[in-house]
């Protein structure tokens, strides 16, 4: 481990290790050596991987959080684009509807129009012809 190393909060497991670890109390008793170096960069490595364990985890959960959003939200967006397509192709299919009759009205207006205008036109020569007799 570099010299650099990165201080986290003691977590619960942190704090059991770190207590299961020898430590000099200051008074020598018989037999008891002070911790070696290794033995000290070995708990070090230890409690950084059990910090980094422990944010892997939350991070984990955190995605499993977002994917289910995710999933809720998209259920969603295609519920609503189901009912949007209903009401359109709803609306669509009356204003279609509605254009269809709109047009065959202004064809049977057309071609009245036209007949009563052929109707004028041949009372007009009718009414030029006796206005003549």
């Amino acid at each position: 481990m570099s010299g650099r190393q990165k201080k986290t909060p003691a977590t619960p497991k942190q704090s059991q290790a770190t207590a299961a670890t020898p430590q000099s109390s200051g008074s020598p008793r018989a037999g008891a050596r002070p911790p070696s170096p290794t033995m000290i960069s070995r708990v070090q490595e230890k409690n950084e991987l059990a910090g980094l364990n422990d944010r892997l985890a939350s991070y984990i959960e955190r995605v499993r959080q977002l994917e289910t959003e995710n999933t809720r939200l998209s259920r969603m967006v295609e519920k609503q684009e189901e009912t949007v397509t209903k009401e359109v192709s709803g609306i669509k299919g009356l204003y279609e509807g509605e254009l269809t009759s709109a047009r065959k009205l202004l064809d049977d207006l057309a071609k009245e129009k036209a007949k009563l205008q052929f109707e004028n036109g041949k009372l007009k020569t009718d009414l030029e012809d006796l206005r003549a007799k």
